[in-house]
């Protein structure tokens, strides 16, 4: 396929350090310059034309925080990289369907949950070959992790893994992606009011986690 010869995921991805105010713990957050509502309508519109080069700038714009999604469902720096092809891959063949553009990214992130969630139950043997996240940080930045970020890192992830993946979703999209309430409804279907209980309760077993765990 022309999209997968032409736009590859790229071995290595820079994590830039964020923070999770509410359970106290530093946690990678990536964004990067955000693209104006005309920039990415026209790259909407020319990707749909079959413009290659435009794929190519929404691939580079979107594929380090959707890597960093995929990565959070996964736990395995393959099986990422697998599920971000597969997303764009979706995306591009499906452009044409999308009847708002001003809709992309909500659009563009359900794939990409739903593809992350459809990947683990067809992988169910997934988790007995995954690799520890704070070992790919120390690759992709290039420098080893101190001995205090690769705990909490551990000890986070730890608890995400438990989470069962309606409030997986919620919190990576609030806590980690930086999503508000009403996108995270548009993203997952469901209503605000839902997103908000979700969250509450992911919260809630994280610090319970945390505190057994004498983090917090």
């Amino acid at each position: 396929m022309l999209l997968a010869a032409t736009i590859t995921m790229p071995s290595l991805l820079s994590f830039q350090p964020g923070s999770s105010s509410q359970i106290g713990l530093n946690y990678p957050i990536m964004w990067k310059k955000e693209l104006s509502d005309q920039e990415l309508k026209k790259l909407i519109q020319q990707s749909r034309d079959g413009n290659v080069q435009a794929m190519g700038t929404l691939y580079e714009h979107f594929k380090t925080s959707l890597f960093n999604l995929a990565l959070r469902y996964t736990y395995n720096y393959a099986a990422a990289e697998d599920v971000i092809q597969d997303v764009f891959v979706k995306v591009f063949t499906n452009l044409h369907s999308l009847d708002d553009d001003k809709a992309f990214v909500g659009w563009l992130y359900r794939i990409a949950v739903n593809t992350c969630l459809s990947y683990l139950r067809s992988h169910k043997k997934l988790r007995q070959k995954t690799i520890s996240l704070e070992d790919v940080q120390g690759i992709v930045a290039d420098r080893a992790p101190s001995a205090t970020q690769k705990a909490e890192t551990k000890i986070l992830d730890e608890t995400i893994q438990k989470l069962p993946p309606s409030l997986k979703s919620v919190f990576l999209l609030h806590d980690v992606q930086g999503f508000k309430h009403r996108e995270i409804a548009h993203i997952l279907g469901c209503s605000v009011g839902t997103s908000k209980s979700q969250l509450f309760k992911a919260r809630k077993r994280i610090r319970k986690f945390l505190e057994h765990k004498q983090w917090i």
